[in-house]
């Protein structure tokens, strides 16, 4: 029991660090108005040089990043979105795995050992491959969904944080699904990994991925542009922008709740691949 307690302190230790401390969405949103301010105010005095250096990076105008959008939470919170829910939902994938790994025998699904057999790299090359797209995959998902994403949520303008979530999240979840889909045709080069519960965990990624980059993603970046349309109209009272709002936050909270599931399954696989490196 030594290796979830270490977990567990590891999880409440890092919340805090780099931005994970869960603050109010009013601080957060007032503070990113008052850095916006700023910033439109350094390009006045800065000059027309530095403005047209700034437009060259940016497709839109400081027209968009004025403070009156900012007035209300863009999004409220979800639970699942709290650092202390992931640390726990992790914590639980790590526990389940190891239960797992010490209780089920090591049995795949014909399915999976017929594709096996038409593999034409031999076991070491699969392995290898198995193991570079497993590492890219999970360090991929880890980084932007403790790292990346919270560090622009609340260092950027909302706009400008949303703009760039729109064409990062489609290479995001493409590359994800790529190398899942790597994972599951390699495994079966993989004897002492081969079990029900890496192809659960790996057929469970590639579903929610799958379902964030063909639907939920495209979806949600829609209605969020919607959302900034009625806003540049002074349509942010009506009842066509509220309802654009509560589907936002729907798909929001699916996608970055799927995205969690994804997580998870692949702390539990990659439990289950440790454990195979180590006989």
């Amino acid at each position: 029991m030594k290796l979830p307690l270490i977990l567990s302190i590891a999880g409440f230790l890092f919340a805090p660090v780099s931005g994970f401390l869960p603050t109010s969405h009013n601080t957060i949103y007032s503070i990113s108005a008052t850095a916006q301010r700023r910033h439109l105010q350094g390009h006045q005095f800065d000059g027309p040089a530095a403005f047209a250096s700034s437009s060259s990076r940016l497709s839109f105008t400081p027209k968009e990043d004025n403070g009156t959008t900012d007035d209300k939470p863009f999004i409220r919170p979800a639970l699942h979105n709290s650092p202390f829910f992931r640390s726990l939902a992790i914590l639980y994938a790590v526990l389940f795995a190891i239960y797992q790994g010490s209780t089920a025998p090591n049995v795949s699904s014909n399915a999976l050992q017929n594709v096996g057999k038409y593999f034409i790299l031999p076991p070491k090359a699969a392995a290898t491959v198995h193991l570079l797209s497993f590492s890219t995959w999970f360090g991929t998902v880890f980084y932007t969904t403790f790292v990346a994403g919270i560090t622009m949520f609340k260092n950027l303008p909302r706009r400008v944080f949303g703009k760039l979530q729109s064409k990062l999240f489609p290479l995001y979840f493409q590359l994800c699904s790529a190398m899942i889909g790597v994972q599951i045709l390699t495994l079966t080069a993989m004897p002492d990994v081969l079990s029900k519960t890496s192809e659960v965990s790996l057929a469970i990624a590639f579903f929610t991925t799958l379902l964030n980059l063909l639907y939920l993603e495209p979806k949600s970046t829609r209605v969020m542009f919607d959302r900034y349309s009625l806003e540049d109209d002074g349509k942010k009272d009506s009842e066509e922008y509220s309802e654009k709002a509560k589907s936002f936050g729907k798909l929001h909270g699916i996608s970055s709740l799927a995205n969690l599931v994804s997580l998870c399954s692949g702390v539990v696989h990659g439990i289950r691949l440790a454990s195979g490196l180590a006989v």
